[in-house]
């Protein structure tokens, strides 16, 4: 393909959220040094092998971020918001940064006005996420890049826990070593609402090489209240699910039920690690962190079930939970958290 052909092509694919796609001149393009051929100014990576553009004078002002949807199990750059002094803002700068953020205006408003520290973007790689940050910036949006490595790390799970005088003994199975942690060093506690769905469907060949017969679907909802206790040291963190918990910490206060013996557990908590901060705010958020970091969505094989002589089944189930999300919302907050008691030691 000649230059003045890659130059029509590109203007078809222009990124760009416009009415009028921008055509760009032969001297605009952006030749990539991997495969020679010419890119669109508005691209980070070479639409035909993939490999990072070079940025020139004139390119670096058009640049744009892709933010493809990333798959879950992709490592990606997370951008997050930080809360403003004031929630005024132009229109103008929300529905650019709205437009830059592949976000719509009103969802990037909620955001701005929630006063809270929450993602706007997940970017496949450092460069396209610092690339979100300095464009934000100008439009009175300060925001800070945190990787996938840092926030998606699950906690340990907790199965029970003990009430010492000067400390919090974590017990995650009867064979682990219990974890000890000082009261003074339990630096925060989220509680949210952990959602699954579990979804499975049979399905039959039909004889003339059609599209399957679907001919049973099975769904399974599950909700558990979930609490993560963070330490302000090291990277001590557990988390206890409503269900599957042994109360027995609570003496005397241990009720029939899990749901009560789960919030007097939290009760407990918050009143020995006085200076802990407690956020039960996750669940009115969940929402706004869904563009970003949507609920976990995975398909897999059940493979072949024989149902009667000649007639066999083929099963898929498809889960979908917000573990993942939780997790990450956790997370963000511990480093936040912790920010504000190292700046006020």
């Amino acid at each position: 393909m000649s230059r003045e052909e890659d130059v029509q092509a590109f203007d078809e694919f222009d990124e760009r959220p416009s009415d009028a796609p921008r055509r760009f001149t032969p001297a605009e393009m952006v030749a990539c040094d991997a495969c020679l051929r010419a890119n669109a100014p508005t691209r980070m990576s070479c639409l035909y092998c993939g490999a990072q553009l070079p940025v020139t004078e004139q390119s670096a002002a058009l640049r744009r971020p892709a933010l493809k949807k990333m798959e879950e199990w992709e490592q990606g750059f997370n951008v997050v918001m930080l809360p403003r002094a004031d929630s005024g803002l132009m229109p103008e700068a929300i529905e650019e940064a709205a437009s830059l953020l592949r976000l719509g205006a009103a969802r990037l408003s909620e955001i701005v006005g929630s006063g809270r520290a929450l993602p706007v973007a997940r970017a496949s790689t450092l460069e396209e996420a610092e690339l979100v940050v300095s464009r934000l910036g100008p439009l009175g949006l300060v925001a800070e890049v945190f990787t996938d490595e840092e926030l998606a790390r699950s906690p340990a799970r907790a199965r029970a826990l003990d009430f010492e005088e000067g400390a919090l003994v974590c017990r995650q199975s009867p064979d682990a070593a219990p974890r000890r942690v000082p009261w003074s060093e339990v630096a925060l506690l989220v509680k949210g609402r952990m959602v699954s769905r579990r979804i499975e469907v049979a399905e039959r060949k039909t004889r003339f090489g059609g599209r399957n017969e679907m001919v049973e679907t099975r769904e399974l909802a599950a909700d558990e209240t979930a609490l993560d206790i963070y330490a302000a040291s090291d990277d001590v963190c557990f988390r206890i699910m409503s269900g599957g918990f042994d109360y027995s910490c609570l003496g005397e206060r241990k009720g029939l039920l899990a749901a009560e013996n789960f919030n007097a557990l939290v009760s407990t908590l918050r009143a020995r690690s006085r200076s802990a901060v407690f956020d039960e705010e996750y669940d009115g958020l969940r929402a706004l962190l869904a563009d970003v970091w949507p609920p976990a969505e995975q398909t897999g094989s059940l493979g072949l079930r024989r149902e009667r002589a000649g007639r066999v089944n083929i099963e898929a189930v498809t889960t979908v939970s917000n573990e993942t999300q939780f997790t990450r919302y956790a997370r963000l907050r511990r480093r936040f958290v912790l920010r504000a008691r190292a700046e006020s030691s």
